[in-house]
Parts: structure tokens; sequence; C-alpha cells
């Protein structure tokens, strides 16, 4: 009898951590969907010239830090440069690197997103590659709606 008290105690004992880690890599994963599915939303718009639609996945009090223009702040400047690029001709296209995506956990605020990009300048014959860079994108969770409210695109190569 003793026995099989012990063992339900251990089975007891053991068992949260497991179900946690399975609840973490749970929301791990639904969490990296979710960032994911943003991250195309952002780009299909941007790539169409949507202004709005861009701008709508963006705080007011968005902070974009780039390391050929600086800093541009508030989210006007960033849509304000975007709507004046695609008047002038329409932007390149933007595509994730596969395999770089990393997507983390920020407590009580949202998520950080890492990855690298690379960029296509339309021509009249198609497109040529443009650079690619590494970015990281912190997202903030507004009960439920996701926003961008602070982009670093850095090391820029052709």
């Amino acid at each position: 009898m003793k026995y099989r008290v012990i063992c339900a105690f251990a089975l007891l004992v053991a068992s949260p951590p497991a179900l946690l880690a399975q609840r973490a890599d749970s929301a791990s994963a639904h969490l990296t969907a979710t960032i994911t599915a943003l991250d195309s939303a952002l780009f299909a718009a941007f790539n169409a010239c949507d202004v709005s639609a861009f701008e709508s996945f963006l705080t007011e009090d968005l902070e974009f830090y780039h390391d050929f223009n600086g800093l541009a702040k508030p989210r006007t400047a960033t849509v304000n440069a975007i709507r004046e690029g695609c008047a002038a001709k329409p932007l390149g296209r933007r595509e994730l690197v596969p395999g770089t995506l990393e997507v983390h956990v920020l407590r009580g605020f949202g998520a950080i997103q890492i990855g690298v990009h690379r960029f296509f300048v339309r021509t009249p014959n198609g497109e040529r590659p443009g650079s690619t860079a590494k970015f990281i994108h912190v997202w903030k969770n507004d009960g439920g709606t996701w926003k961008i409210a602070r982009v670093l695109s850095f090391d820029h190569v052709q």
C-alpha cells in the first residue's frame, strides 16, 4: 500500500513540469503561427503598396530604426515614406528568408520577431535582387490586436 502511495505522489510531482512544458510548447507554436501570419499580411500590404493596410499594423508611437536612414518616428514618418515611394514607382517586393524566423514571447506586452528578409527591386523587365537585412519587430498585443511598436532593420548588404 505504501508503495502505491509513493508512486502516485511521485507521478503527481513529476507530471506538472511535463504538462507545463507541453503547454509552453503549444503556446510557443501558437505565438509563432500568429506572428508568422501577421508578418505575411504586413508584407502582402507592403508588396501591393496598400499603404492603409500596412499602416494598420503599426502603433501610433512606432519607432523605426534603420542602419542607413536612422530613426523614423512616429508612425506617420514611416507611412509617408512608403506612400511617397509607392507614388513615385512601385516599391520593391519583400520576402522572409526561409528558416530565419524566430519568435519570442515578451511577457505582459507581446512578442519579439527576429529574422532576415530580402528585398527585390522592380524594373521594367521584372525585378532584380536588392538588399538583404536582419530585422527585429517588437509586436504589441493590445487585447488581441497585434501591432508593431518598434522596428530595427540593420546589417543591410547588397
